[in-house]
């Protein structure tokens, strides 16, 4: 019987990484993924980052996919292999936390539950998820410690949160506090349960908090300290905490859901399912996380004040991930969009599925337990046939086992048929590290720039700032940079990509009126080719 369940769970751990893998040849995201694999590209020529290139993501990703194209080759297909893996690893480490919180049942439909979100999510090379891989086994480790007392178990969790920041800072921060708060808790309830004089209990307590964040600060600091010192701090602070925490907010906020849906009966009348689904759907990615936390919350602290609670693994494991889940939603209040829920939303479901388990074997009217049932079933069918549905139509309009790009570093993912055009023209016409600049049709109003042109093409950029962001590229003084850059490397070849401009309700749809690069390019450069949104441009010769 034992071996049989093992089997079965091989089986369904295979299904998931198939699952995981079915979306691999969907288009490449010529800016979110463009940057990460070109920034890796950076790095292996020798730059550093921050001080030879802007960014404003911690450099985790950017030495990890450079070590792994080293290793394995610089393509698109080389990357995202590395990123299914990093999800998983996410996977892994849902179900070896839910099977310390819930039965193994339950675990295995968190996994699936895990793997739809993750699979229909994209977003490839996306930093957020080896910082979650590596933040949810930093967890595991925490309750490995609570089960065993063992202290290398501390460690390993403030060794793994040290390195999840160096991916993204937020999430190695929310991290900690949770694992914080955990700990600070776990040894007060271990100080009632001993009788322990309260000195004792705080000695105890700060040795365990010395060791964790000790940990941490063992990566944090040399990592962080090697790079601003290379780099320079000031260097790094500005990029790195500065604009993600101020301009960020500035140009890519967008608004939340309506906290009671106009698709109610009583505010709209009876529609269709397939007119009131989309914005049904929206509500439900903001709102039902909260909606999560906001029971477990209220079901853990009454339970606690009723003296109804046993103080175990599953007590303790909850609570972690419930405070890391409220924190992981930050990212969703800055810019609401699916990609930025689905970390909070992971986290949800994996604290909500043990609680409802709890709830319902403790729910003696029939009656109540098969009506409780029957809305979660529900709530589970809105929440997931859009995923799904993302699902089956990346698979059937971009299958796996098909080659639609022959560009050696697009290794098979699918390109826009334009891009691929004008990436064949520059690599024609161009030298072997001769470098060009790949900008916008005009830079006073900038949504996005293919700053993956650069990889495809293996071309290295003029300047610094190859990524154009609002609120930076559009500003004077950034522009004067880019000029100096291009005429100080003689560039030839300038590549301008007309990318839609933003009709988002926040700055970056709100032209700087500064126009001193596109004058200076319309200056000293003539178009000579153009392939769909992309216009090839060549300097001028006197």
């Amino acid at each position: 019987m034992q071996f049989h369940s093992k089997t079965v769970t091989i089986l369904i751990f295979l299904w998931i990484l198939l699952i995981l893998l079915a979306p691999i040849k969907t288009p490449f995201n010529y800016y979110d993924e463009g940057f990460a694999v070109f920034n890796a590209t950076r790095v292996m020529d020798g730059d550093v980052p921050y001080r030879d290139f802007w960014a404003i993501y911690p450099p985790g990703q950017f030495y990890a996919l450079a070590a792994i194209f080293r290793i394995f080759g610089t393509t698109l297909l080389v990357a995202r292999i590395y990123d299914t893996i990093v999800r998983f690893v996410i996977v892994i480490s849902v179900y070896l936390i839910a099977k310390k919180t819930t039965t193994r049942p339950l675990a295995l439909l968190v996994c699936i539950v895990t793997t739809l979100l993750l699979a229909s999510a994209r977003s490839y090379a996306y930093a957020v998820f080896p910082s979650l891989a590596l933040g949810l086994l930093s967890i595991l480790s925490l309750l490995e410690h609570v089960n065993t007392g063992q202290r290398r178990w501390l460690l390993l969790a403030g060794l793994l949160i040290g390195t999840a920041t160096l991916f993204r800072l937020d999430i190695g921060l929310y991290t900690c506090i949770s694992v914080v708060f955990t700990i600070i808790l776990f040894r007060g309830f271990r100080i009632v349960q001993e009788a322990k004089s309260p000195i004792k209990a705080l000695f105890a307590t700060s040795e365990l908090l010395v060791i964790l964040l000790g940990a941490v600060l063992l990566i944090v600091l040399p990592c962080y300290g090697y790079l601003g010192i290379r780099s320079g701090f000031n260097n790094l602070w500005t990029q790195v905490v500065i604009i993600p925490t101020t301009v960020f907010h500035d140009v890519r906020w967008k608004p939340y859901p309506t906290i009671i849906p106009s698709i109610f009966p009583f505010t709209v009348g009876i529609s269709t399912f397939g007119s009131v689904y989309p914005e049904l759907l929206d509500w439900l990615q903001f709102y039902l996380p909260l909606v999560i936390y906001g029971i477990a919350f209220s079901h853990y602290g009454l339970s606690f004040l009723k003296k109804r609670i046993t103080f175990n693994t599953r007590y303790f494991g909850t609570t972690a991930l419930t405070i890391l889940g409220v924190l992981l939603f930050a990212p969703a209040l800055s810019r609401y969009d699916y990609i930025h829920v689905v970390p909070s939303s992971i986290i949800a479901f994996l604290v909500v599925i043990p609680l409802v388990h709890h709830v319902i074997i403790n729910i003696q009217n029939l009656v109540i337990k098969y009506s409780f049932l029957l809305l979660l079933t529900i709530l589970v069918f809105l929440y997931f046939l859009s995923p799904i549905r993302i699902l089956l139509s990346s698979t059937n309009n971009f299958s796996p086992l098909r080659c639609y790009s022959h560009l050696d570093r697009a290794s098979c993912i699918f390109l826009g048929r334009d891009q691929e055009q004008a990436v064949e023209y520059i690599r024609t016409h161009t030298l072997d590290g001769e470098s060009i600049f790949v900008g916008n049709r005009r830079h006073d109003l900038i949504f996005a720039n293919d700053i993956g042109f650069y990889f495809l093409s293996n071309r290295p950029s003029a300047t610094k700032y190859h990524e154009l962001h609002p609120g930076v590229a559009t500003t004077r003084s950034v522009q004067e940079v880019i000029v100096y850059d291009i005429e100080s490397k003689n560039v030839n070849w300038i590549v301008l990509v007309y990318v839609h401009e933003s009709e988002e309700p926040n700055a970056s749809a709100v032209s700087s009126g500064v126009h001193f690069l596109d004058d200076f390019i319309r200056s000293k450069y003539v178009q000579v080719a153009e392939f769909g949104n992309y216009g090839i441009w060549k300097r001028v010769t006197k």
